[in-house]
């Protein structure tokens, strides 16, 4: 079955004229046996009085209208690549650390636990590419907010095959006569 699974990749690689493509990585015994979640935080500082929002935070500042943030600046912006079961440190200013553990992927959502220095310690599920903010750390004249995004492939369901009669015939069994 794998050997297959190998040779219908190695036709649409070639149909398609894309050597290395994604189709041929995508049933790669490394890619099955190495899931991992890519994680990427923004932190920024947030202040009431009106100042320079950066390119990078208009996504980020119309989330947060209801807050009425007049400045978004970046303070660091970091990408993870965690296996599950693997931490991830992302050190705030001040000594702060915000961590965070992949555990499952379950209904396509990442179980994620959460932590982040006061305000937060918990267990989410987040669905990828769609962004998680958490915020509420004091940071001089404003607070410092943490938006992370995930990106994580959904695991494929083992296949039910229905094995095939030779002719495509059903055979009715009958019950032996007594």
């Amino acid at each position: 079955m794998a050997s297959l699974r190998l040779w219908l990749c190695g036709v649409a690689v070639l149909a398609l004229g894309i050597p290395g493509s994604q189709i041929a990585r995508a049933d790669s015994k490394d890619r099955a046996s190495d899931p991992t979640v890519l994680v990427r935080a923004l932190v920024v500082h947030a202040e009431k009085k009106p100042g320079q929002v950066d390119w990078i935070c208009e996504k980020l500042r119309k989330k947060l209208e209801p807050m009425n943030f007049g400045t978004l600046r970046v303070i660091q912006r970091r990408q993870f690549k965690l296996r599950f079961g693997e931490s991830g440190r992302l050190a705030l200013p001040e000594g702060r650390e915000v961590r965070f553990l992949p555990i499952s992927v379950v209904r396509h959502q990442l179980h994620m636990q959460v932590e982040m220095p006061g305000p937060v310690n918990t267990r989410m599920r987040m669905t990828s590419g769609r962004g998680v903010i958490l915020g509420g750390v004091e940071h001089g004249d404003g607070y410092l907010i943490v938006h992370m995004v995930p990106n994580f492939r959904v695991p494929r369901r083992a296949s039910r095959s229905i094995p095939r009669i030779p002719g495509g015939a059903l055979h009715r069994v009958r019950k032996p006569a007594e």
